[in-house]
């Protein structure tokens, strides 16, 4: 018995079938999934290291810690002060004292300055150490010719921070 004769290729000469297809996308699918899944982990890696640069950097070269103590007398000493507000804000004292503690700072007492209009920030030495009053300015952002003599012997502290309106540019605000 004869069968009709097909005009027709065999399979493997039309090309993959549909299922053959759908076989071959799934594998490609994955791939091209794990391709951007790489990706999307080494940029996260490069900008977690990029982030870790910046913050070492900027915490060793463009803002170092400040040292919350002196020598004196050969002796090392935790630097004391007070903290005013003169600024009339409310609670900028109580800010201003949570910084610099957290930073190793003694702050020995705040509240209000007897004027609440001060334009800018100073910071006084009361014990004739003015490097103990440049570390705390130092520390909080401002300028050097901020820092003042005004030796009070019967004060019992190193510096006095009397904060003025300039206070949101000043470190402990940002």
């Amino acid at each position: 018995m004869q069968y009709p004769t097909d005009d027709r290729a065999p399979a493997e000469a039309q090309g993959p079938s549909p299922a053959d297809s759908k076989k071959e996308r799934i594998p490609r699918r994955r791939h091209r999934l794990a391709s951007i899944g790489r990706s999307v982990l080494l940029m996260s890696a490069v900008l977690i290291a990029a982030g870790l640069l910046y913050a070492f950097v900027h915490r060793t070269i463009i803002s170092p810690p400040v040292e919350p103590e002196v020598e004196i007398n050969g002796k090392t000493h935790v630097i004391q002060l007070d903290v005013l507000n003169g600024s009339g804000a409310a609670k900028v004292a109580l800010r201003f004292t949570r910084y610099l503690r957290a930073r190793g700072f003694d702050v020995v007492e705040m509240g209000n300055f007897k004027d609440s209009n001060v334009e800018l920030t100073q910071v006084l030495d009361r014990s004739g150490n003015v490097l103990a009053a440049e570390q705390v300015a130092a520390a909080l952002g401002v300028p050097k010719e901020r820092v003042r003599q005004q030796i009070d012997r019967n004060a019992y502290l190193d510096v006095t921070v009397i904060i003025g309106k300039d206070f949101r540019s000043l470190r402990p605000m940002q």
